[in-house]
């Protein structure tokens, strides 16, 4: 049982204790009933935070229902029992630290939020930290956008000085569920969220970028049609290679060996830039 729970029964059991204990005697036991009221209260106040520290702790697995979307990403359906089991548990942390806000969107379903907490995990998995901290807000539009950076129509945006990262809703899910048919857009903002977050991996990143027609060569995604989907003229060519790391592993390695093996060990870590 989590402690917020357990506090509010805790609570209730006391205060429940003061009401009979009160009616049979004759006597106000008030403390028996205020202390646990106070203390109730200030634990639902301080709940978010309670729950975080206990989740960091005691990691749940997701749902049954909704584990079945993380077959969609690549990462997820090459691991192991134990590596599915660390990714399901890193998807729901992402998901209870990532703040889902809309224009002109008032609620998101659960599997919107799983999508988006998956695509970080895939990105972070063998991160030592997986958690992006800073970038922890995701807002979602229900058409292209401009904004003050980009003053274009564009569907993905990283604003990187708010931590925030900025999707056309229906664009997104088409890139989450067709991944080899549309450019993966959740691994490519939280690419280039990590390279931000490590700017020395992004030095050696970009060693290893794939230019735009090789990115064609594995993909058949042309430059134009890489910027339209977007909608922005300049795209970050380290951040298109690491999602196709990801969603056309079989391709890029088979069309250049020596680089996917290069992005392969920075990847998992098994080289650390200095």
């Amino acid at each position: 049982m989590n402690p917020v729970r357990a506090t509010y029964l805790s609570c209730a059991a006391l205060i429940a204790m003061g009401i009979l204990l009160t009616v049979s005697t004759n006597e106000v036991y008030s403390a028996l009933m205020l202390l646990p009221a106070v203390a109730a209260a200030g634990v639902y106040s301080l709940s978010p935070q309670i729950m975080w520290w206990w989740w960091q702790r005691n990691p749940p697995d997701l749902p049954t229902e909704l584990a079945s979307l993380l077959d969609r990403f690549d990462l997820y359906r090459k691991l192991d029992v134990a590596g599915k089991r660390e990714f399901r548990r890193r998807t729901f942390m992402i998901k209870e630290g990532t703040y889902l806000h809309g224009q002109a969107i008032d609620e998101f379903p659960e599997d919107v939020r799983i999508m988006v907490a998956a695509s970080a995990a895939t990105i972070t998995y063998h991160r030592p930290e997986f958690l992006l901290e800073h970038f922890d807000t995701i807002i979602f539009y229900r058409h292209r956008f401009p904004t003050p950076l980009h003053e274009v129509l564009h569907s993905s945006e990283l604003h990187t000085e708010d931590g925030a990262i900025i999707w056309t809703l229906n664009i997104f899910l088409r890139s989450v569920i067709e991944p080899r048919k549309y450019l993966h857009l959740g691994l490519y903002e939280y690419s280039r969220a990590l390279f931000y977050t490590e700017p020395k991996l992004a030095e050696v990143m970009a060693e290893t970028a794939l230019t735009y027609s090789e990115i064609e060569a594995i993909t058949q995604f042309s430059e134009t049609a890489l910027k339209e989907f977007i909608g922005l003229p300049e795209l970050d060519l380290s951040a298109l290679t690491n999602v196709l790391y990801h969603t056309h592993a079989d391709n890029f390695a088979a069309a250049y060996p020596t680089r996917y093996e290069k992005l392969d060990e920075l990847v998992q870590r098994k080289v650390v830039p200095i």
